[in-house]
């Protein structure tokens, strides 16, 4: 396949998700996706694509040991990158246990859509990289030089072909922008004040991979966009349909999810009607 062959394939990885996103709109009720998320999913797969023409000249810059920025986010590398999508969900599912024992709805609420969207997230990545098949720039054939090295199908089996899109960036931008979403609802003008640092930090996971050399800079942002969306979109659909089950079973007003501390046990058990 020839250059423009593979961009094309770029290009369109994610499109039936986007064609799947056009067929529910036709509902009464505001669906999870819309024919509007078609239209800007397939504007950020363009800019994507566009993006990549450049993936191995910044893929470079960021292997460069002569710029002060290579040296520094090397040694930072270790900790950023344990921002990942098992210690969002792990941390955000904690910090929800703990107010669910402490009978705090809004922290609950607030960290149990963040888990939700990171953990959706994860799964759109996944089923995107499985069958494209993008080597990471390191694992390239030509390492770091050939962004259009595509082994379809591998992604599923071989760790070094998930390259595009990167769930580092998608799961850190997910949870950033479920959080700032939260805030919004309730206090809209604190949402800059948490959504720069929030941000900020959703940056870090995905930045200290392409140091590492696992991703291409048009897998971060491709990361970025889907993080940022099922972030958003989890919040807003979640408070606009009060009645979705996984709100109704573990965000219900408590008849539904019991959560209690023994001396040396902690329990948790839940009901609901069908």
């Amino acid at each position: 396949m020839n250059r423009f062959g593979k961009l094309l394939v770029l290009t369109l990885a994610l499109m039936p998700a986007s064609l799947a996103a056009q067929s529910t709109d036709s509902t009464t009720h505001r669906p999870f996706f819309t024919s509007h998320d078609g239209a800007v999913a397939g504007v950020f797969l363009l800019a994507s694509a566009g993006l990549s023409v450049y993936d191995a000249q910044i893929a470079r810059f960021f292997q460069d040991t002569s710029f002060v920025h290579v040296r520094l986010g090397r040694k930072a590398d270790d900790i950023f990158t344990h921002i990942n999508e098992t210690t969002l969900t792990v941390g955000s599912l904690a910090v929800y246990v703990v107010a669910r024992v402490a009978k705090s709805r809004t922290i609950a609420d607030v960290a149990f859509h963040t888990a939700e969207s990171v953990v959706a997230t994860s799964l759109s990545s996944q089923l995107i990289r499985g069958p494209l098949g993008r080597a990471r720039p390191r694992e390239a054939d030509r390492p770091f030089e050939n962004q259009y090295d595509f082994h379809f199908m591998q992604g599923f089996t071989h760790f070094q072909d998930r390259a595009f899109p990167s769930i580092h960036s998608a799961s850190g931008f997910a949870a950033a922008s479920a959080i700032v979403a939260e805030v919004r609802r309730r206090n809209p003008g604190a949402a800059w004040a948490v959504g720069i640092p929030a941000y900020a930090m959703a940056a870090t996971p995905g930045l200290s991979r392409m140091y590492l050399g696992q991703h291409w800079a048009s897998d971060i942002f491709a990361g970025a966009f889907l993080g940022t969306f099922y972030g958003w979109r989890v919040v807003d659909y979640s408070h606009s349909h009060r009645t979705t089950p996984v709100d109704r079973i573990f965000l219900g007003t408590g008849d539904h999810t019991k959560i209690g501390l023994g001396t040396n046990s902690v329990s948790l058990r839940w009901s609901t009607t069908f």
